[in-house]
């Protein structure tokens, strides 16, 4: 059977195995990992990026929302099959159906499912639930007006980590990925991942953000040269 490493340093037959596996991926708080989000509507493209992001050292791989409503959830499956040896992070959206996207996302090969959109405490707490009998990782989008209070709720919930995105067509009176960053960091202990349109050039000016994962998609999935933008990503951000 392949490796699968959630935390630099652990290493396991499968790491969706062992009962501690929740607990492996919050120690990756307070490190640094590059997550590609899989953001285009090709398959061969996407797989050939996917298979370039693990040569060239990426943690984690996010089958993005754009790739599902092209090809259908078997977009994860197919992502998984090429490259098997690096979580598959499948990101659903209407996170008021998390139970059931959880569901699918598993069934199609997903080892982290992140949900992304409005969701209810319960419709969080039945997503949990699934996540755990089904033995994924369950990441949940932080809404702009997330509370301290918030934070504290789903964390108690039992979700294992946040994921803070930025919506170009907000407009700029929001606050920046790296300020809401800063905010959610000083509330929550869990990992925190930021995605903000970042592309190679801005990730050495990174390197003290309050995040533990950094999220990158268009930038290197529509790169002429993915190979290079993708390890110019890795060395300014992990090295």
């Amino acid at each position: 059977m392949p490796n699968f490493s959630l935390y630099a340093g652990e290493t396991k037959t499968h790491w969706l195995e062992a009962p501690t596996d929740n607990a492996i991926f919050r120690r990756r708080r307070g490190g640094r990992s590059i997550q590609i989000a899989l953001d285009c509507l090709d398959i061969e493209r996407a797989i050939n990026v996917a298979k370039i992001a693990k040569e060239e050292g990426a943690d984690f791989l996010e089958v993005g929302d754009p790739l599902i409503k092209s090809q259908g959830v078997t977009a994860i499956s197919k992502i998984k099959q090429a490259t098997s040896e690096i979580p598959i992070v499948a990101e659903m959206m209407s996170a008021d159906w998390g139970q059931d996207q959880v569901e699918l996302a598993a069934t199609h090969g997903a080892d982290l499912v992140f949900l992304i959109g409005p969701a209810s405490q319960v419709s969080v707490q039945r997503a949990v639930s699934m996540a755990r009998r089904l033995g994924l990782i369950l990441l949940l989008d932080v809404p702009l007006e997330a509370s301290q209070e918030w934070c504290a709720a789903v964390q108690k919930a039992g979700v294992d980590g946040l994921v803070i995105t930025t919506n170009i067509d907000i407009g700029s009176d929001t606050p920046s990925a790296e300020q809401r960053a800063a905010i959610i960091r000083r509330w929550s202990e869990l990992p925190l991942a930021v995605s903000g349109g970042f592309s190679p050039y801005d990730l050495p000016a990174m390197k003290n953000m309050e995040c533990d994962i950094v999220i990158i998609g268009r930038s290197v999935v529509d790169a002429v040269d993915p190979k290079s933008a993708i390890g110019s990503c890795v060395s300014a951000f992990k090295l």
